[in-house]
Formats: C-alpha cells, sequence, structure tokens
C-alpha cells in the first residue's frame, strides 16, 4: 500500500538521483490506478536507500520510473545532474551504462540460452565498451569483483544459485538506524514488527501489529490517509485529510507523513493496546 524509506547517512556533496513529485498511474478499462502518487526522494553520492513496502505498494514502479524502464505520469527524475524524464531512448542509450535495476527475480530477468559470460559481455558490447580479449578480460574481472570464479562464465542462469498492488506514497523517510530503533508511523511500525528476529524467546516475547481488512484498491484509494482503513489508531482526520510528509524537528533528514506524529517526534505506538 504505502512504503517507508530507510536511508545510511552519508555526505551528500550532491544527489545523483533526485526524485520530485513522482508520479505513475495506469488507464484501463477499469478505470486508473494510482501505482504511484507524488513520491519525492533524493539519494546522495555513497547513499543506500532502502524503500520499503508490502508487494504491490509501488516499489517496482518507482525503479523503473527511475531508471526511465517507463515514463512517469508526472513529476521529475534527475541523475547526475540531468533531467532524464522526458529525454527520448536515442538520448537515453548513452546515459544507460551510468545507471542499472537488477531484478529481484534472476530466473525471469535473464535470458536462458546465454552463458553468463555473455549475458555480463552483453551491455560492453552494446556500449562500445570492449571488445576481443579486452571484453574477456573485462568479464573476468567483473565476475571476480562479485567473487564469482572465472568458470562460471560458461555456465547458464538456471546452473547458478538464486541469490499487490503499491498505493503510491511515501510515509516515513529516515536513516535506518533511527527508523528501526525508533518507527513513527504506524504502518512502519506494523512492517517492522513483521520482520522476525533471530531470538526464539525474544521473537516470542515481542508485541506485534496484525493489520486486519485487505489493501484498499488502487483504482479507488480512499479518502484521508491511504492507510487509515487499516490503522488501529486512525481517528476522524485521518479519514478525510490526506497527511503531508514533513520534517520532524531536529534535523537529519527525518520526514513523516502522519496527523498523529508531533513535529518534536512524539508518536503513538501502534503495539498498545
Amino acid at each position: 500500500m504505502t512504503a517507508a524509506v530507510t536511508s545510511v547517512e552519508a555526505p551528500r556533496d550532491d544527489a545523483v538521483l533526485d526524485i520530485s513529485g513522482l508520479v505513475r498511474h495506469f488507464t484501463g478499462p477499469a478505470g486508473t490506478v494510482k501505482a504511484v502518487d507524488g513520491v519525492s526522494l533524493s539519494i546522495g553520492r555513497g547513499e543506500i536507500v532502502g524503500l520499503v513496502g508490502e508487494s504491490g505498494s509501488g516499489k517496482s514502479t518507482v525503479g523503473r520510473c527511475a531508471v526511465r524502464l517507463d515514463r512517469p505520469t508526472a513529476g521529475s527524475v534527475t541523475i547526475n545532474g540531468r533531467e532524464v524524464t522526458r529525454l527520448s531512448k536515442r538520448a537515453l542509450r548513452p546515459l544507460r551504462k551510468d545507471f542499472h535495476l537488477v531484478f529481484q527475480d534472476p530466473s525471469s530477468s535473464l535470458d536462458p540460452r546465454m552463458t553468463v559470460g555473455a549475458i555480463v559481455a552483453q551491455p560492453l558490447r552494446l556500449h562500445r565498451l570492449a571488445s576481443g580479449d579486452a571484453l574477456r578480460d573485462r568479464v573476468a574481472a567483473l565476475l571476480a569483483q562479485v567473487g564469482l570464479r572465472p568458470e562460471l562464465a560458461r555456465r547458464r542462469p538456471h546452473e547458478l544459485s538464486g541469490g499487490q498492488r503499491h498505493l503510491g506514497q511515501l510515509v516515513e523517510q529516515a536513516p535506518a538506524a533511527e527508523l528501526f530503533a525508533d518507527p513513527k508511523h504506524p504502518y512502519t511500525q506494523a512492517l517492522l514488527s513483521a520482520a522476525p528476529v533471530p531470538d526464539p524467546a525474544a521473537q516470542r516475547s515481542r508485541a506485534r501489529i496484525v493489520l486486519s481488512g485487505e489493501l484498499p484498491s488502487p483504482l479507488d484509494p480512499p479518502p484521508g490517509c491511504r492507510f487509515h482503513t487499516r490503522c488501529p489508531l486512525a481517528v476522524d482526520r485521518c479519514r478525510t485529510e490526506p497527511p503531508a510528509l514533513r520534517g520532524l524537528a531536529g534535523g537529519g533528514g527525518r520526514q513523516v507523513s502522519c496527523h498523529l506524529v508531533a513535529d518534536d517526534g512524539t508518536a503513538p505506538d501502534a503495539s498498545a493496546p
């Protein structure tokens, strides 16, 4: 449904990826699906950002729009200082070597007829970065860089081990350590409570927030906060007024979209009875 963002702090001389007001709607016979509806985030050089949410909450659509595998309905995407949202395929081609999307299911994203070496070599060929012996050496170096033996280049993807619905808005953004230690938004609290911990005793004793009800349809998202139909803390304001993603006191880039979280960061506990 909605999504939470975690990030690892890093020096931010400039943003290598800046997404502003990203919107992606899909229109079909049944109506308009609001897969992504006004997402903004910025990633600095050396920074790692995790976009977290339930299946179908819009994470993959954000990623596809960010690398222009899909064209946004509205908003902008800037990579290394260049706005790429409206570029033609021809203009995008020389930029493709600088940004990539790694799909989570290798069995469906890698050509089963090609060897691993051929798959790694393909972008180098397409961008005319290497050929002949230099290409083979580069492929071997890239495999070694990720811990794969050179002989694996002759194998096919199936010979290697494997390593529904985004209502399209961000609800919380914070440095990873802060978010895991003190989630503010009820949705973030519910997500983190679902993650198991490697201690059976602690796992049995920890509070679990079980969300009731079904994900609302992105064809007809609810008014107000898009999480209110399943939020155990929702009040009347949540049902009518969409909360804005706003910064909290203290800086650090922490933002939350919830009427119940105070500006100083005081937040309700969704696991409390």
